[in-house]
């Protein structure tokens, strides 16, 4: 193989990955336009429209972006005619999946807050080493299950 062949094939490698990196960042809906007689009510579209994409879903695929040809065609048999796609942005969410947690302390780069104990800590070769954090911390301890409120060196924990 030629070195520019190979050049070649890494830049479409790489351009492949990286629109399948981009494509996970947005969320794309498709508009259908109800064609049939007589007309639908609006509560009535959105109740059709749930109960034929779920067939043509289980018939042609779950589509991720524009529908494909045998997907329109699926949905003009139930009586869809497909408009525009519209793509959106999922903005990534800041908050922690623990709805016990926040935190106001500065941790330094590589370091993190340990979410049982309120701790700023920092990975060592396998071993957590922790030290009080530079903030408040709100948790929730395993050990006693309660919410806890650590503040430098102390933790206050109660179910009050």
């Amino acid at each position: 193989m030629k070195r520019t062949d190979i050049k070649h094939i890494v830049v479409l490698a790489a351009l492949a990955l990286s629109s399948t990196a981009n494509a996970a960042t947005y969320d794309y809906t498709a508009h259908y336009d109800y064609i049939r007689k007589p007309s639908l009510t609006n509560a009535q579209v959105d109740a059709q429209i749930q109960v034929d994409t779920a067939t043509c879903d289980s018939t042609i695929g779950v589509q991720r972006a524009t529908p494909s040809v045998n997907y329109r065609s699926c949905m003009l048999q139930h009586g869809w005619k497909y408009s525009f796609v519209t793509r959106t942005r999922i903005q990534p969410t800041r908050t922690p999946a623990d709805p016990y947690f926040s935190s106001n302390a500065r941790v330094a780069p590589g370091h993190f807050i340990d979410h049982d104990n309120g701790m700023d800590c920092q990975n060592m070769g396998g071993a957590e080493v922790c030290d009080p954090p530079n903030g408040t911390v709100q948790y929730f301890d395993p050990d006693q299950n309660l919410p806890c409120t650590r503040t430098g060196a102390m933790a206050i924990c109660s179910n009050l």
